[in-house]
C-alpha cells in the first residue's frame, strides 16, 4: 500500500522523492536512507499508484523499479518526460541488465541503479540531483560559448540544454575541428555535475602500454617506477564528466575493461586488490564513423551500444557559412585584442566560399596567420592563403580526390598540415602543436603516426 512519512509540521517546504518498487524490502530500504538525508520518500507499488501521486505532489526525483505489478518503469519515465520533463528519473535494474538500463537511459531517464542497492551510489545519486545547475550567463563566463545563428547551431545548443539533464552517456559526432569537446564541455557546465571536474582525454594520444594506470589510477608499488599512489582519469573525474574524445583509437583489450566500468560503475587501480565505487558522466566522440568501426570489427559492438545512448552530431562549418563572419569577428578580437585587423569585404567572401576542412579549429589557424601577415592593417583575401594545402589539381575542390580512400585523404591532409606547420615554426613542435590547436604530446602521436620523423623535437 502507497504510504508517506513526514519530517516537518509544513509539508509544503518537504523535499519530496518518488519511489515506486514492489518490494516491500526495497521501498523501506530507500525509505529509511531518503529520511536519513533529510528528505521525505513516497512509496508507491504500481504504475497507477506512482501517477496518482504524481498528480498530488512536486517531486525532486523520482527512482522506479524497472518491474512492477501493472507495467513496468519505462511507462514512468515515458509519463514524466512528457508531463514533468524537468523531474529527474532514475531507474532501479536487475544486476547485468545492460540492455534495460539503455532502454530507460533512451526514454529519459537521468541515471540508473542496480540490484543489489549500493547505498554510495544512491547517496550520490542524490547529491548530485540537490546542486544547482549553472545558469547561462555563469556559463558564459566560464568562456564556453558554441556561436552562430544557423539552424543547425541553434538546435544543437537546444539538444545540449536537453542533454544536460539527464545522467545518459552522450556520443558526439562529426569532423575534427568542429567543436566536440566544446559540446561536451558545455553539456557538463548546464548539467548538475557542474562544480565537480571536467575531463578531457584524447584516446589516441596515449601510449597503450600506459592506458589502464592512466585510465584507472596505480598504486605505490605496483610496477616500476610507480613510486607513489597516482589517480587516474576516473578519480579525477569522480562526480563529474569524463570526456574521451577520439574514443575509436581505443585498443579492443581497453575497449573490454571501458565497458565493465561503465556497466559496474567501480574502478580498480592498477596493484590494487579492490574496487572503488565511482560517480562518472562519460561523453565520447570521435570524428571517425564508429558505427563503420564496429562492422569492420575494430570497435565493439556492446560498447558501442554502452555509450551511443543519445548521439550528438555537431554541422561541419561548410554547412552553416553564415555563422562564419560571426566567428571570424570573435576569433579576431581573440587572437588580436580589440585592436585587432578586420576583414576586407574580398576577404570574408572568400572564407564564406571555403570548404573548411579543419572546420572552426582552422578558421581560428586562419586568422592568427593573417592576422601577422596583414601587418595590422586590414585583412585581404590574399592574406588569408587558403588555397594550399586543401587546393587539388582541379581547382580548390576537397572532393576531388581521385582513387584517394577518405582515410588516405584525411592522412595526406593531416600530414601537410602538420609539415607547414613545422615549417612555420623552423621545427619547433610545442610552437606547431598551438599553431595546430593540438596538445604536444597528440601532435607527437600524429607523427610517429604519420611517419613523419623521429620524437626528437
Amino acid at each position: 500500500m502507497a504510504h508517506a512519512k513526514a519530517k516537518s509540521a509544513n509539508p509544503d517546504r518537504l523535499i519530496r522523492v518518488l519511489v515506486v518498487d514492489d518490494e516491500s524490502d526495497i521501498r523501506e530500504l530507500l525509505d529509511l536512507t531518503l529520511n536519513r538525508m533529510g528528505l521525505v520518500a513516497d512509496c508507491a507499488e504500481t504504475v497507477a499508484q506512482a501517477r496518482e501521486f504524481l498528480s498530488q505532489h512536486n517531486y525532486l526525483l523520482c527512482l522506479t523499479d524497472m518491474r512492477l505489478p501493472d507495467g513496468d518503469g519505462l511507462e514512468i519515465v515515458r509519463f514524466i518526460a512528457e508531463q514533468r520533463p524537468q523531474l529527474p528519473v532514475a531507474v532501479i535494474t536487475a544486476f547485468g541488465s545492460t540492455e534495460n538500463a539503455v532502454a530507460a537511459l533512451k526514454a529519459g531517464a537521468f541515471d540508473y541503479l542496480a540490484k543489489p542497492l549500493a547505498l554510495d551510489q544512491l547517496r550520490t545519486l542524490i547529491k548530485s540531483v540537490l546542486s544547482v545547475p549553472l545558469e547561462k550567463e555563469e556559463v558564459g563566463k566560464q568562456g564556453a560559448e558554441l556561436l552562430g545563428v544557423s539552424q543547425s547551431i541553434v538546435q544543437v545548443r537546444e539538444t545540449i540544454d536537453k542533454l544536460a539533464r539527464s545522467q545518459a552517456p552522450v556520443y558526439i559526432s562529426g569532423e575534427s575541428g568542429s567543436g566536440k569537446e566544446l559540446a561536451a564541455r558545455l553539456i557538463h557546465l548546464k548539467s548538475l555535475r557542474h562544480a565537480a571536474a571536467f575531463v578531457p582525454v584524447n584516446c589516441g594520444a596515449i601510449p597503450e602500454n600506459l592506458m589502464e594506470s592512466e585510465f584507472f589510477g596505480y598504486r605505490k608499488g605496483s610496477f616500476t617506477g610507480a613510486d607513489r599512489d597516482h589517480d587516474g582519469f576516473f578519480q579525477v573525474a569522480h562526480g563529474g564528466t569524463l570526456f574521451l574524445d577520439e574514443v575509436a583509437d581505443l585498443p579492443l583489450a581497453m575497449q573490454v575493461k571501458l565497458l565493465r566500468v561503465i556497466q559496474e560503475k567501480r574502478v580498480r587501480k592498477v596493484g590494487n586488490a579492490t574496487e572503488d565505487p565511482i560517480d562518472v558522466r562519460i561523453i565520447c566522440a570521435t570524428h571517425r564513423n564508429l558505427k563503420e568501426c564496429v562492422e569492420k570489427g575494430a570497435f565493439r559492438q556492446d560498447l558501442y551500444y554502452r555509450i551511443n545512448v543519445i548521439e550528438l552530431r555537431m554541422p561541419p562549418l561548410r554547412e552553416r557559412p553564415e555563422d562564419v563572419p560571426l566567428l571570424a569577428a570573435v576569433a579576431l578580437e581573440r587572437l588580436g585584442g580589440p585592436d585587432a585587423p578586420k576583414l576586407s569585404a574580398e576577404a570574408e567572401t572568400a572564407l564564406c566560399s571555403y570548404p573548411f576542412p579543419g572546420n572552426v579549429r582552422e578558421l581560428e589557424n586562419i586568422l592568427e596567420r593573417a592576422i601577422a601577415l596583414s601587418g595590422g592593417g586590414k585583412i585581404g583575401a590574399g592574406d588569408l592563403q587558403i588555397g594550399s594545402p586543401y587546393e587539388t589539381e582541379a581547382g580548390n575542390d576537397f572532393a576531388g580526390r581521385g582513387e584517394e580512400t577518405l582515410d588516405e585523404l584525411l592522412n595526406r591532409i593531416e600530414r601537410q598540415a602538420i609539415a607547414d606547420a613545422l615549417a612555420r615554426t623552423k621545427g619547433n613542435r610545442t610552437t606547431a602543436a598551438r599553431l595546430l590547436g593540438v596538445s604536444f604530446r597528440s601532435l607527437r602521436y600524429r607523427i610517429e603516426r604519420l611517419g613523419m620523423g623521429t620524437d626528437e623535437e
